[in-house]
Formats: structure tokens, sequence, C-alpha cells
């Protein structure tokens, strides 16, 4: 991938909670065939500390796992076989792990995990849990339009209960799909459930590739959105990390 990335997130506390237990992970590699990306947003679950253990720990991995498995994998073959199969080797070992810790520690301990990589033509997306990952795109004749797809399935039954989490059971398989990334601008936005449950669909206008310049200009725009939400009475953590890939 050639195209030059330009990013911005947001960090932030909801109207109860005091500290976020979110985590957002963003790394880019350059290759002698051109640059992969690596996104992902976890919120951890399980009171002050533990979900922020959760969250921590599962960033802090999927960084080592970049550079010892996916990059090296990736370089060798494009096969989504290859690449789903690294991927799900990586989350069972850190689903056990956290478990394990959960079992012994008697301490409710989990996590979501939405990660997105990019490279060459390609994208490959692992999930789990109840944050998100949208793509955003741009009309070519329309400015100020924008077009929105949501990648990602939220494993919950309810609003309050999730039926899969890293660190909830000792077994379980993660979302995966590959799709094709495509010519022109184009933007994804990782967020929690907390960003995205009081969001408003004209708000996303403002996250149109189009439009945002830089990343200042998408951390401006990610504030904005952040902040009306709070107003709204939003209690959870406001967590969003927003790609953009330019032409």
């Amino acid at each position: 991938m050639n195209r030059k990335i330009v990013y911005g997130y947001v960090w932030e506390t909801g109207t109860v909670k005091k500290s976020n237990e979110d985590s957002l992970l963003l790394r880019t590699v350059k290759t002698k065939n051109g640059s992969l990306l690596m996104g992902c947003i976890c919120d951890g679950m399980g009171g002050i500390g533990n979900g922020e253990t959760a969250s921590g720990y599962i960033a802090e991995q999927l960084e080592k796992w970049l550079f010892q498995e996916c990059l090296p994998a990736i370089k060798r073959s494009k096969s989504p076989i290859v690449i789903k199969g690294k991927g799900f080797r990586f989350f069972q070992k850190v689903n056990r792990q956290l478990f394990e810790h959960m079992r012994q520690k008697a301490v409710p301990l989990g996590t979501t995990a939405s990660l997105l990589i990019l490279f060459g033509d390609w994208g490959y997306l692992f999930h789990i849990g109840d944050s998100r990952i949208y793509r955003l795109g741009s009309y070519p004749l329309l400015k100020k339009s924008v077009f929105v797809k949501q990648l990602t399935k939220d494993h919950k039954k309810d609003e309050s209960t999730l039926t899969r989490c890293l660190g909830l059971t000792p077994k379980w398989e993660p979302d995966f799909f590959r799709f094709r990334i495509g010519k022109g601008p184009c933007g994804f936005l990782l967020c929690s459930d907390g960003f995205y449950r009081k969001l408003e669909q004209k708000q996303l206008q403002y996250l149109s590739p189009k439009l945002l310049k830089d990343g200042r200009h998408i951390e401006r725009r990610l504030k904005e959105i952040a902040e009306r939400i709070k107003k709204k009475g939003e209690p959870d953590n406001l967590s969003a990390l927003y790609i953009k890939l330019e032409s």
C-alpha cells in the first residue's frame, strides 16, 4: 500500500466513569512492497484496573505479534487462509491467558478487540465483542455526502450483555474476513460502544474522507462529536481511532 496515511483519535471518559479502560493501537511499517497498517481498539471490562489491564495487555501483545508473525506471514503470502490462521492462533492464545488469570485471581476480567490490517490492495479484519469498525467513503460528485458501512457485527445479547469477548470463556473463534480496499480516498473508524451508542448518522457526515485534511483536523472532528455525545449523557468511555487513506 503506497497511499498516504493520516489519522487521529479521541480518548475520553463518559459522564460516570473516572478512568478510561479502553486501549487504542496504531502501527505502520514500511516494506519494499508498500506500507502495512495495523489499527485496533480494545474496550476493557471488569472494573477499574482489571479492564485497563485486559485491554492494555491485548494491545501490547498485538504489537509483538505484528513484528514476529503477522508481518513475515503477509510478506510471504497474501493468502487469507494464512493470515486467518495466524490471527486465530494469536487470539486463542491471549484469550486462554486472560481466562486463566481471571480464574486464578478470581477477578472479573475481559476485553473486546476489533483489529484492522491494511496491506497492498487488501484489508483484513479480526473482531470479537461490541466495539465497531466502520468504513467511510465519499461520493465522487458530492463533497459533503458520505457512505458508511459497518464492517463488524456486535457480539451481544442486549445493551449490557456480551455473548463473546476475550477472557470470557476458554474457547471461541473471532470473526474474520478480507476485503479489497479499492481506489480513491477512504476512511476507517474504529470505536467503542460509548462512542457509537448515541452517535447520530448525520454526525458521520463530518467524517467524510474528502473533508478531513490532516491528523489535527481528524482529532478536532472526533473531539467535537465526543463532546456532543457526552452532552446526551453517555456514561461509558468514548474512544475512537480514524484512519484515512488518501488517493
